[in-house]
């Protein structure tokens, strides 16, 4: 099966951004859009496995600074609430009424926003290795990255060596980071082949995705009190220790639909990959 795009380009936001798209599948297939992990994440062909593509008009972006959007690395005009906006500008702009989402990792918080804010052009919602920036996940979420930090510098130290000292330093505290995220995942990469990753595009999408960590992903107090609707779907692997903080965060307030696996927090997992594209084809609840 060809991965190439039937389509591709950019829309251009009313605040200076640049939306790198690809549109795959089939034209008047159910539309769908894909959400990619980060902050500072990218899409990849690879995401197009969550699909069957002979059923599906899917959707790829990069969001705010992300990939081959533009301004690279951008951190002005950046914050959850225009990504979400985005999402529906992309909708209008592709002239779908009703869209279907899937959001992995920091994505899924981006598909529980949307849902949020147009539940009229929503057909259903999947949520995978879900993320919720509540206060208390997140300061845990930093707690551990600093436990595994060689220096022991917090995440508001990196960000500032990341935006003014000298290349040299923004790489070794770039690489400090990825580090600590590896860590705390028990993934181990070899420090040449983390040396060689880890260039200037690297050190901005970093930057990016400490923006987001430090303004607390830019949670509102209304967020405390969100409802997801019958075609919401959760995929999660239990081993994701703050994924199944926000599976129990989201229980406290409402029944969910939640399918749990044993994996972690990977969505190619083999688990994880096969419960998605179950998912994605499931009918929507009248």
């Amino acid at each position: 099966m060809t991965f190439s795009p039937h389509g591709r380009g950019f829309h251009s936001t009313d605040d200076g951004h640049r939306l790198y798209w690809e549109r795959h599948g089939v034209t008047g297939g159910e539309p769908v859009f894909f959400l990619h992990g980060g902050p500072g994440g990218r899409i990849s062909r690879h995401h197009l496995e969550f699909f069957d593509l002979r059923h599906f008009d899917v959707i790829l972006f990069d969001q705010r600074g992300c990939g081959r959007s533009t301004p690279y690395g951008e951190l002005r005009d950046n914050t959850t609430g225009l990504c979400v906006e985005d999402i529906d500008a992309l909708r209008q702009h592709f002239g779908f009424e009703k869209i279907s989402v899937l959001g992995v990792s920091w994505g899924s918080w981006l598909a529980i926003r949307y849902q949020q804010r147009y539940p009229r052009h929503l057909l259903k919602t999947t949520l995978v290795s879900v993320f919720v920036p509540f206060s208390a996940n997140v300061r845990a979420y930093d707690q551990a990255l600093m436990q595994q930090s060689a220096s022991g510098r917090s995440a508001r130290d990196i960000f500032r060596v990341l935006g003014e000292d000298c290349p040299s330093q923004q790489r070794e505290a770039a690489i400090e980071w990825l580090n600590a995220v590896l860590r705390r995942t028990g993934q181990r990469v070899c420090p040449g082949t983390l040396e060689r990753f880890v260039d200037q595009e690297a050190v901005l999408a970093i930057r990016l995705e400490l923006h987001y960590h430090l303004h607390g992903y830019f949670f509102q107090p209304k967020d405390q009190h969100l409802i997801l609707d019958d075609n919401t779907l959760l995929i999660q692997g239990i081993r994701d220790t703050f994924g199944m903080a926000s599976v129990r965060w989201l229980r406290q307030r409402m029944n969910i639909h939640c399918r749990l696996l044993h994996a972690g927090h990977n969505a190619f997992e083999g688990a994880i990959l096969k419960a998605v594209r179950r998912a994605v084809k499931r009918e929507i609840e009248s």
